[in-house]
């Protein structure tokens, strides 16, 4: 699924992770944690019962066991989001298109909450699980039913929902459910095969955008791997420094600073199409110290409520100065 740094390769090919280098370096780094810029955030007032309600959505989405592209699993999930999202009162829109090269029929679904502006701020993550099947090398294939990896981003983003209608935004709020994230083969190999729903997302929303039917996006939020019970969210490199900084001052305004950036590295995500069209990108994700990825042991036993309420909290709080920052100059956080 994920694409990491060279020193690293070597162990985790070990312990049955598929990987590969993306960059030249002696592995992950420690985070600027004590050096880092903090902006003084208010931090959000949520639900106290925002976690449950994700895990709830997770609960459900693994229930339904595998949902790798094309899997009873996969439709049985890409119709609960599509029915949660009416049942909450959201149109949702369901985007299906065949693959010329693979031929395989993928499906993104998204919503958008209305704002003062028509800039974009787009929350998203990936539905899809990693196929764990039909592979040569017997050890990648198994039971996977990705609590964490993907139901955790799915289920804390539709609980998060209701939270984003009821705030006043700014910006024009769009929420994604990408399809196709992980790699079709085991290994990465350059996400040649793999990155399907978000590479589709961006170019339709700038054929959108040109034909003057969308704003233009200001800034993408991903989150991928939110709800283990032990989180340790990752400082991704590849993120647009800005909004990293935002992040880590979110944690401080929320007292969590100690599950976060504890290890900074480049992972490849669903935010890379966004950024190589040089839209603002964030990756919020728990990959380096996160013992089940890939693993049968992805599973709700896993996954913690309190670590889903902790990360909606997070997004919440950091989601005003991403708006003052990329959609409203005027209002520029100092």
């Amino acid at each position: 699924m994920k694409k990491i740094l060279a020193a690293a390769v070597v162990l985790l090919c070990l312990l049955g992770c598929s990987c590969s280098p993306q960059l030249p370096a002696a592995g992950p780094q420690q985070g600027g944690r004590k050096e880092r810029p903090v902006v003084a955030l208010a931090p959000a007032n949520v639900t106290e019962d925002l976690g449950k309600t994700a895990y709830g959505h997770v609960a459900n989405l693994v229930s339904f066991g595998p949902r790798d592209v094309g899997s009873v699993g996969w439709q049985r999930g890409l119709d609960y989001m599509a029915a949660e999202l009416k049942r909450l009162g959201f149109e949702p829109r369901r985007d299906r298109w065949k693959d010329p090269v693979e031929g395989i029929e993928f499906e993104n679904v998204s919503f958008v909450i209305p704002g003062n502006r028509r800039e974009r701020i787009v929350l998203g993550c990936h539905h899809d699980t990693k196929r764990t099947h039909g592979h040569d090398e017997e050890a990648h294939n198994f039971e996977f039913v990705g609590a964490n990896d993907s139901a955790s981003g799915v289920g804390l983003l539709l609980a998060l929902a209701p939270l984003l209608t009821a705030r006043r935004n700014e910006a024009t709020i769009e929420v994604v459910f990408f399809d196709g994230e992980e790699s079709l083969d085991w290994d990465w190999n350059e996400a040649k095969r793999a990155l399907f729903g978000s590479k589709r997302f961006v170019k339709e929303h700038r054929a959108a955008e040109l034909r003057g039917e969308k704003g233009p996006i200001a800034a993408f939020v991903l989150l991928d791997m939110v709800g283990r019970t032990d989180i340790q969210v990752d400082e991704e490199t590849n993120s647009t420094k800005e909004l990293r900084d935002l992040l880590w001052s979110a944690a401080v305004a929320c007292g969590v600073q100690d599950r976060f950036f504890h290890k900074a590295w480049p992972v490849s995500d669903d935010h890379l199409p966004f950024l190589e069209v040089g839209i603002p990108s964030l990756d919020i994700i728990d990959l380096h110290s996160n013992p089940h990825w890939h693993k049968p042991s992805d599973t709700l036993d896993n996954i913690s409520a309190d670590s889903l309420q902790m990360v909606g909290r997070v997004v919440l709080t950091a989601l005003p100065a991403i708006e003052a920052r990329y959609v409203a100059p005027r209002k520029a956080i100092r």
